[in-house]
């Protein structure tokens, strides 16, 4: 059996949990514990750990997916979960004023531990067609690359299963 690992970052609230638990159902383990910082975001939990979810894709193979947690005191745990993963989604709110510095930031992370693994942008929020050519605009000047994004609701496995064969595509050049 082939198991490939992949990785889900993003800052605190955007949806991690939520997107694996979409995907797994209640197969998944979450780290979550009562939120202890309400002032840096509104959510009763938080993950403080490693949320971890299978996907069995066809042929057997296994697809690992990891949710790291998005406070800044935690990230130790990205760089381990990068340093065994195969590929990242980099999950953004684009409506958010500092999208664009926020998204550098996580793919900075990851460039600094490969160069070349295979990175998407998940836009984690609604978003106009305008709103989001912006930022991508944008996001392309700063990083001086162009990275793949598409627009996705968390909460639909539907939607995640796209997202993610969307994602296998980027795999399938290393």
């Amino acid at each position: 059996m082939c198991i490939l690992r992949i990785v889900l970052l993003g800052p605190m609230g955007i949806g991690k949990t939520t997107a694996i638990r979409s995907l797994c159902g209640d197969l998944m383990v979450d780290c979550d514990v009562p939120n202890m910082d309400p002032a840096s975001s509104e959510k009763t939990s938080t993950t403080v750990g490693a949320d971890f979810g299978v996907v069995d894709l066809d042929g057997g193979e296994q697809l690992h997916i990891y949710g790291s947690p998005g406070q800044d005191r935690f990230d130790f745990m990205r760089g381990w979960l990068l340093s065994m993963a195969i590929g990242v989604v980099v999950m953004i709110d684009a409506n958010q004023a500092d999208a664009v510095r926020t998204a550098e930031r996580y793919l900075q992370t990851v460039f600094e531990i490969s160069e070349t693994m295979p990175c998407m942008l998940l836009l984690a929020r609604p978003i106009s067609p305008e709103a989001s050519n912006r930022f991508a605009s944008e996001l392309t000047a700063a990083l001086g690359i162009a990275v793949p994004m598409i627009t996705v609701d968390v909460r639909e496995k539907s939607q995640m299963l796209d997202a993610l064969d969307i994602f296998s595509s980027l795999l399938i050049t290393i």
